[in-house]
């Protein structure tokens, strides 16, 4: 089985002497001190992520 967080578009990652949230291409998205903030700008954004593709899911399965 694989852990779930490697499906998520955002990760947190050390960089220097803080952390960085990039997309799953790799791009930095924003940079924080503490893991600990990093860590909720990358929940706020996987959240905000599914919702945004549970709803277009949603509105593509509807009939015109």
């Amino acid at each position: 089985m694989t852990d779930p967080d490697e499906n998520l578009p955002y990760q947190v990652e050390p960089k220097g002497d803080g952390f960085v949230v990039v997309d799953s291409e790799g791009n930095a998205i924003i940079t924080s001190r503490t893991s600990a903030n990093a860590d909720q700008y990358a929940a706020l954004l996987n959240q905000a992520y599914r919702r945004g593709y549970k709803a277009g899911f949603r509105n593509a399965k509807r009939p015109d």
